[in-house]
């Protein structure tokens, strides 16, 4: 699949703001921030999570959580800190908002919700409302 970019805006936990051109990338788990971008925003670790990178290089990275607003929609969003680099948009990201990847047009586009098979079979079943005795 070809990468493409788009423009989104995040936001750390302080209210600290940045607008950012995102490379879209379904490969990445999480949206990766630079640890520049990261540190200007506020965003600070809250774990340290094993990564494995295109070529098979592995590492561990900090994991911290930023707010995300893209096409006209906003989401918190577990984030990798990253030593440098771009800011990638990975899939959790791209999930959380409901979106995914047109590669042909090189665009995001809208999907719904999806709600698996067990989901049927435990939810509760509506009983009948009977009409009381006149």
């Amino acid at each position: 699949m070809g990468l493409f970019r788009v423009r989104g805006r995040l936001a750390g936990p302080s209210g600290q703001t940045e607008e950012v051109e995102l490379l879209v990338d379904t490969g990445a788990t999480l949206l990766v921030l630079p640890r520049p971008l990261a540190e200007r925003l506020g965003v600070a670790p809250r774990r340290s999570q094993p990564v494995v990178m295109a070529g098979g290089r592995r590492d561990a990275w900090p994991v911290g959580e930023v707010r995300l607003q893209l096409e006209n929609q906003e989401v918190t969003t577990p984030c990798f800190i990253a030593p440098g680099g771009p800011v990638l948009l990975g899939a959790v990201a791209l999930e959380s908002l409901f979106l995914a990847v047109d590669p042909v047009a090189k665009r995001l586009v809208p999907v719904e919700g999806m709600v698996g098979h067990a989901y049927r079979v435990a939810a509760p079943r509506r009983s009948p409302v009977s009409a009381a005795p006149a």
